[in-house]
């Protein structure tokens, strides 16, 4: 069954290696426009940042953590993302989108990691790995799975002459295939909100007094 799994896990990527490099490159460059646009921040807005952010890890410090709350945050921010891709999958035009909307999350990635970096130094680079790495190596993996998954959905229905040929034919089984593949990669990146919510707060609470000191 695994083996199976695994199998079919590799045909697809290599038929879709375009998809998923040209995805990756669109994340990759969010990133660098987030980490690059700290740079061009104003010293106010950089003090403001940076004393929220200390105030952040002080409350972290001296307070419990409400997991409630940060589940219900996570669950939202990253449901949206989902809801978004999946949509734009459902449209012809939807597929620069799909680009953009990778690239944005890239972006963000990169903002909140450079931020972190410049302000801390080493300890951002520590701060880095422990708070933001663990889920993003989980979720944004998905995330992209999710782009490749819209972006064959709309040239599926772009290859075909009219909408109605694919009501009639194929966009039944296709679209209960889209789902389903989305459904699999939400229950993932759920997995990766979980560490989030559960496992990072733990590191983050570990070393916020060193980096407060």
């Amino acid at each position: 069954m695994l083996t199976k799994m695994r199998n079919t896990l590799i045909i697809h990527i290599k038929k879709n290696a375009n998809k998923y490099l040209f995805l990756f490159l669109a994340f990759i460059i969010g990133v660098s426009a987030g980490a690059f646009t700290v740079n061009g921040l104003s010293s106010i807005q950089r003090d403001e940042l940076t004393n929220y952010f200390q105030g952040f890890l002080q409350l972290l410090s001296n307070q419990k953590v409400d997991n409630g709350a940060l589940l219900s945050a996570a669950l939202i921010e990253n449901l949206k993302v989902i809801g978004m891709l999946w949509i734009l999958g459902l449209t012809i035009i939807g597929i620069p989108f799909i680009y953009v909307l990778v690239g944005i999350r890239g972006f963000i990635t990169g903002f909140t990691s450079g931020f972190i970096i410049q302000t801390l130094a080493f300890k951002g680079v520590l701060f880095t790995l422990l708070s933001i790495l663990p889920k993003e190596i989980v979720i944004v993996p998905c995330l992209i799975a999710l782009g490749v998954n819209g972006i064959n959905f709309s040239l599926d229905m772009i290859k075909n002459k009219s909408i109605k040929h694919v009501l009639k034919d194929n966009l039944k089984t296709n679209f209960v295939a889209y789902c389903m593949t989305t459904m699999i990669l939400t229950f993932v990146i759920f997995l990766g909100i979980l560490i989030e919510v559960y496992i990072i707060p733990v590191f983050v609470r570990m070393i916020a007094p060193t980096i407060v000191g």
